[in-house]
């Protein structure tokens, strides 16, 4: 089914203009530019980004399934570890420089974030002053779920395990998830809050979502020169595969990002289309 989108060229000698392109040419083309990985720019991957992502905007903090919005379109959910990166990396996503707050204190994340992507425009007047604005979700309307990190958060025990089963509960019961993109630091693979996050998506996830680890920073990995490729060391790999096999999550698949670099970001896309064509 064809999704509506633009894609905004910008040059610097010529004035800006939009091109109505369907969001399943734009799925095509980032296909095609991983064949051809060399003759790919920056500049390409932002207007994709753009024709993929045309509104994002923060919706509610939920802290029980109560709090969640209506399950009315697809999720994809972001969980990990304090300080593995998951604001960087959904501001990355969306092209946004400060959609999910980052910062330095671990933790920060205390509630489940839902933000909604493609919704019907001027909606933060509706919900910044109540106002009935008319008009509907685009048709590949979905959202993105920030989940609290785990581990270094400096939290109570207690919200700590109610933060757990608050997401045993979402995964087993949140029929419009479709994806958990669960962020590994590159540099130093699983811990054992990554472990428990493997061993309740092992066996609370349903059949229908789809379960994807993604290593963080790995630019970190790698001199100057080579940053824009990334890498990640084999004793992490041979670890975080060890740890997936054990999980019973051993068959899903593993993708290298860095948040500084944009690496990773048409990759991640295969499976937030997931949720957007829910």
């Amino acid at each position: 089914k064809k999704r509506e989108g633009s894609v905004v060229v910008c040059e610097e000698d010529e004035e800006s203009c939009d091109v109505e392109v369907p969001c399943n040419l734009v799925y095509a083309v980032m296909n095609a530019m991983a064949t051809f990985p060399t003759e790919n720019s920056d500049k390409v991957y932002e207007a994709l980004s753009n024709a993929l992502v045309r509104r994002c905007l923060f919706i509610t903090g939920a802290i029980d399934m109560k709090g969640c919005p209506k399950a009315d379109r697809g999720e994809a959910a972001f969980i990990g570890r304090s300080n593995v990166g998951k604001s960087s990396l959904v501001n990355m996503l969306t092209n946004r420089k400060s959609l999910a707050y980052t910062s330095k204190r671990p933790g920060k994340t205390q509630q489940f974030n839902y933000f909604a992507v493609n919704d019907k425009p001027n909606l933060e007047k509706e919900l910044k002053y109540g106002d009935d604005v008319p008009g509907q979700p685009d048709l590949d309307s979905f959202y993105i779920v920030d989940l609290p990190g785990f581990g270094f958060a400096q939290v109570p025990q207690q919200q700590r395990q109610q933060w757990s089963e608050f997401m045993t509960e979402y995964l087993e019961t949140r029929k419009t998830l479709r994806v958990v993109f669960h962020l590994v630091d590159a540099r130093h693979g699983p811990i054992d809050d990554d472990l428990r996050i493997m061993k309740q998506v092992g066996e609370s996830l349903p059949k229908n979502a789809k379960y994807v680890v993604v290593l963080t920073k790995a630019d970190k990995n790698v001199k100057n020169t080579q940053k824009q490729q990334g890498r990640v060391a084999r004793d992490v790999m041979e670890k975080l595969r060890d740890a997936m096999r054990r999980n019973k999550v051993g068959n899903a698949p593993v993708i290298l990002t860095s948040a500084q670099t944009k690496l990773g970001r048409d990759d991640m896309w295969r499976y937030l289309r997931l949720a957007a064509e829910n």
